[in-house]
């Protein structure tokens, strides 16, 4: 794991989906939450499912480290996915 993009203090929970984001070369990527529990090797929480905020929210150490990789995660509660963006400066 690089060095630097994991908070202080964050959760190990969602470490296997950073690291899993962090080596990922596709500048756009879309996950199951099906898969993402796959990945995480633990179900996702009920608010995580159908609350946004789980996948953009900078109170999360989580989204904080997917985001100094460059991505942006957005729910689909509709077809129950994530769909992440990587910045690409460009």
């Amino acid at each position: 794991m690089r060095e630097g993009y994991w908070p202080r203090g964050g959760s190990t929970k969602y470490r296997p989906l950073i690291d899993f984001l962090g080596a990922h070369p596709a500048r756009h990527l879309t996950l199951t939450l099906v898969q993402i529990e796959d990945i995480l090797a633990a179900p996702l929480a009920v608010t995580a499912q159908v609350n946004g905020e789980n996948w953009t929210g900078t109170r999360f150490a989580h989204v904080r480290a997917w985001r100094a990789l460059g991505w942006r995660a957005r729910l689909d509660r509709r077809n129950q996915c994530v769909h992440f963006t990587r910045d690409t400066g460009e």
